[in-house]
Protein backbone atom coordinates (compact mmCIF):
# COMPACT_ATOMS: atom_id res chain seq x y z
CA UNK A 1 0.00 0.00 0.00
CA UNK A 2 1.44 3.71 -0.71
CA UNK A 3 1.35 6.39 1.45
CA UNK A 4 -0.39 8.20 -1.53
CA UNK A 5 -3.50 6.28 -1.77
CA UNK A 6 -5.68 7.13 1.17
CA UNK A 7 -5.09 10.75 0.80
CA UNK A 8 -5.76 10.76 -3.30
CA UNK A 9 -9.18 8.76 -1.97
CA UNK A 10 -9.83 11.56 -0.04
CA UNK A 11 -9.16 14.21 -3.00
CA UNK A 12 -10.95 12.12 -5.45
CA UNK A 13 -13.97 12.52 -3.41
CA UNK A 14 -13.97 15.70 -2.93
CA UNK A 15 -15.41 18.66 -5.42
CA UNK A 16 -12.43 19.79 -7.28
CA UNK A 17 -13.86 23.61 -7.18
CA UNK A 18 -14.22 23.60 -3.12
CA UNK A 19 -11.10 21.51 -2.83
CA UNK A 20 -9.44 24.95 -4.71
CA UNK A 21 -11.19 27.47 -2.95
CA UNK A 22 -10.65 25.82 0.76
CA UNK A 23 -6.66 25.21 -0.12
CA UNK A 24 -6.13 28.87 -2.03
CA UNK A 25 -4.99 26.99 -4.88
CA UNK A 26 -5.69 27.67 -8.64
CA UNK A 27 -8.35 25.22 -10.70
CA UNK A 28 -8.18 24.52 -14.74
CA UNK A 29 -11.66 23.36 -15.63
CA UNK A 30 -11.00 21.40 -19.13
CA UNK A 31 -14.87 21.31 -18.89
CA UNK A 32 -15.02 17.28 -19.29
CA UNK A 33 -14.94 16.03 -15.11
CA UNK A 34 -11.44 16.61 -15.22
CA UNK A 35 -8.25 19.23 -14.69
CA UNK A 36 -5.61 20.35 -13.13
CA UNK A 37 -5.36 22.10 -9.74
CA UNK A 38 -2.08 24.65 -9.16
CA UNK A 39 -0.54 24.63 -5.91
CA UNK A 40 1.78 27.38 -4.78
CA UNK A 41 4.84 25.46 -3.53
CA UNK A 42 7.75 27.71 -1.67
CA UNK A 43 8.98 29.76 -4.63
CA UNK A 44 7.15 27.28 -7.81
CA UNK A 45 4.27 25.31 -7.92
CA UNK A 46 2.84 21.39 -8.28
CA UNK A 47 0.37 20.61 -10.61
CA UNK A 48 -2.16 18.06 -9.63
CA UNK A 49 -4.17 16.68 -12.56
CA UNK A 50 -7.64 15.69 -11.19
CA UNK A 51 -9.90 13.05 -11.10
CA UNK A 52 -6.85 11.26 -12.58
CA UNK A 53 -4.32 12.27 -9.76
CA UNK A 54 -1.13 13.09 -11.78
CA UNK A 55 1.85 14.89 -10.22
CA UNK A 56 3.83 17.33 -11.86
CA UNK A 57 6.34 19.14 -10.64
CA UNK A 58 9.53 20.96 -11.21
CA UNK A 59 13.40 19.99 -10.74
CA UNK A 60 13.93 21.39 -7.38
CA UNK A 61 10.48 19.98 -6.36
CA UNK A 62 11.04 16.59 -7.36
CA UNK A 63 10.82 14.94 -3.63
CA UNK A 64 8.93 12.22 -2.49
CA UNK A 65 7.94 13.93 1.13
CA UNK A 66 6.80 16.95 -0.58
CA UNK A 67 4.43 15.55 -3.41
CA UNK A 68 3.06 13.37 -1.07
CA UNK A 69 2.49 16.61 1.54
CA UNK A 70 0.65 18.38 -1.39
CA UNK A 71 -1.82 15.80 -2.56
CA UNK A 72 -2.00 15.81 1.81
CA UNK A 73 -2.60 19.17 1.58
CA UNK A 74 -5.46 18.88 -0.78
CA UNK A 75 -7.23 16.75 0.51
CA UNK A 76 -7.16 18.20 4.16
CA UNK A 77 -7.12 22.26 3.75
CA UNK A 78 -10.02 23.74 5.59
CA UNK A 79 -11.21 26.74 3.69
CA UNK A 80 -12.42 28.31 7.04
CA UNK A 81 -8.95 28.70 8.32
CA UNK A 82 -6.49 31.11 6.69
CA UNK A 83 -3.24 32.32 8.11
CA UNK A 84 -3.23 34.39 11.11
CA UNK A 85 0.23 35.98 11.16
CA UNK A 86 0.85 34.92 14.60
CA UNK A 87 3.89 32.54 14.98
CA UNK A 88 3.86 29.49 17.54
CA UNK A 89 6.03 26.75 18.44
CA UNK A 90 6.32 23.52 16.55
CA UNK A 91 5.29 21.65 20.40
CA UNK A 92 1.99 24.06 20.51
CA UNK A 93 0.73 22.59 17.77
CA UNK A 94 -2.03 19.77 18.52
CA UNK A 95 -0.09 16.71 19.14
CA UNK A 96 3.08 18.52 18.44
CA UNK A 97 4.79 17.75 21.84
CA UNK A 98 4.93 14.19 21.31
CA UNK A 99 7.05 14.74 17.58
CA UNK A 100 9.04 17.76 19.08
CA UNK A 101 12.38 15.49 20.10
CA UNK A 102 12.07 14.61 16.28
CA UNK A 103 11.84 18.28 15.22
CA UNK A 104 14.58 19.61 16.88
CA UNK A 105 16.28 16.36 16.37
CA UNK A 106 15.97 15.84 12.33
CA UNK A 107 15.36 19.71 11.92
CA UNK A 108 16.24 22.38 14.70
CA UNK A 109 19.93 21.01 15.50
CA UNK A 110 20.92 20.46 11.94
CA UNK A 111 19.79 23.90 11.23
CA UNK A 112 21.58 25.70 13.65
CA UNK A 113 24.65 23.76 12.55
CA UNK A 114 24.64 24.51 9.16
CA UNK A 115 23.83 28.35 9.64
CA UNK A 116 24.47 29.38 13.30
CA UNK A 117 28.27 30.54 11.94
CA UNK A 118 27.16 31.38 8.04
CA UNK A 119 23.70 33.74 7.94
CA UNK A 120 24.70 35.22 4.76
CA UNK A 121 24.14 31.93 3.34
CA UNK A 122 21.62 31.30 4.98
CA UNK A 123 19.76 34.31 3.80
CA UNK A 124 20.65 33.55 -0.07
CA UNK A 125 19.39 29.74 0.63
CA UNK A 126 16.01 31.21 1.73
CA UNK A 127 15.83 33.63 -0.47
CA UNK A 128 15.97 31.38 -3.18
CA UNK A 129 13.13 29.39 -2.09
CA UNK A 130 10.83 32.23 -1.83
CA UNK A 131 11.74 33.11 2.19
CA UNK A 132 10.56 36.21 3.14
CA UNK A 133 12.62 38.13 5.79
CA UNK A 134 11.29 38.13 9.26
CA UNK A 135 12.48 40.15 12.53
CA UNK A 136 13.20 37.30 14.72
CA UNK A 137 16.96 36.25 16.44
CA UNK A 138 19.79 37.21 14.41
CA UNK A 139 18.19 35.68 10.79
CA UNK A 140 14.95 34.75 10.10
CA UNK A 141 12.82 34.21 7.17
CA UNK A 142 9.29 32.70 6.69
CA UNK A 143 8.01 30.04 3.91
CA UNK A 144 4.89 29.46 2.56
CA UNK A 145 5.02 25.61 2.08
CA UNK A 146 1.30 25.80 0.79
CA UNK A 147 -1.07 28.99 0.58
CA UNK A 148 -2.27 28.08 3.75
CA UNK A 149 0.47 26.57 5.66
CA UNK A 150 3.78 28.79 6.54
CA UNK A 151 6.84 28.13 8.46
CA UNK A 152 9.28 30.53 10.02
CA UNK A 153 12.86 29.30 10.26
CA UNK A 154 14.71 31.70 13.02
CA UNK A 155 18.76 31.19 13.50
CA UNK A 156 20.86 32.64 16.21
CA UNK A 157 24.55 32.98 16.08
CA UNK A 158 26.43 30.93 18.48
CA UNK A 159 29.59 32.44 20.41
CA UNK A 160 31.75 31.80 22.91
CA UNK A 161 29.11 31.47 25.62
CA UNK A 162 26.22 30.11 23.64
CA UNK A 163 26.29 27.61 20.75
CA UNK A 164 24.10 28.70 17.69
CA UNK A 165 20.51 27.24 17.98
CA UNK A 166 17.74 27.68 15.45
CA UNK A 167 13.94 26.98 16.12
CA UNK A 168 11.11 26.18 13.63
CA UNK A 169 7.86 28.58 14.37
CA UNK A 170 4.48 27.30 12.14
CA UNK A 171 1.67 30.36 11.31
CA UNK A 172 -1.02 29.82 14.26
CA UNK A 173 -3.61 28.33 11.65
CA UNK A 174 -1.14 25.60 9.74
CA UNK A 175 -2.77 22.95 11.82
CA UNK A 176 -6.04 22.95 10.40
CA UNK A 177 -4.77 22.55 6.84
CA UNK A 178 -2.32 19.61 7.89
CA UNK A 179 -1.56 17.59 11.23
CA UNK A 180 1.18 17.56 13.67
CA UNK A 181 2.91 14.69 11.69
CA UNK A 182 2.49 15.91 8.46
CA UNK A 183 3.72 19.59 9.68
CA UNK A 184 6.74 17.52 11.18
CA UNK A 185 7.58 16.20 7.70
CA UNK A 186 7.21 19.55 6.16
CA UNK A 187 9.94 20.91 8.67
CA UNK A 188 12.37 18.26 8.02
CA UNK A 189 11.34 18.86 3.99
CA UNK A 190 11.94 22.41 4.58
CA UNK A 191 15.69 21.86 6.21
CA UNK A 192 16.62 19.63 3.61
CA UNK A 193 15.96 22.03 0.48
CA UNK A 194 17.40 24.94 2.41
CA UNK A 195 20.47 22.42 3.05
CA UNK A 196 20.46 21.56 -1.39
CA UNK A 197 20.19 25.16 -1.99
CA UNK A 198 23.22 26.26 0.26
CA UNK A 199 25.46 23.57 -1.51
CA UNK A 200 24.33 25.20 -4.72
CA UNK A 201 25.43 28.66 -3.93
Amino acid sequence: MSPFDKPIEELKSKNPVQVSGDAGVGWSDYGDGTGTFHVPVLNDEIKIGYPGISIEAPGHLQRFTLKLLTVMYLAGADGTYVPSGEWIAYRDVPEGRFYEPVVMRSTEDPLAKLFGADLDHFREASLELGGVKQELGDGSYSFAMFPKVVYCVIVWRGDDEFPARARVLLDSSSHHHLGAFELRMGAEELYKMLKNSCSSL
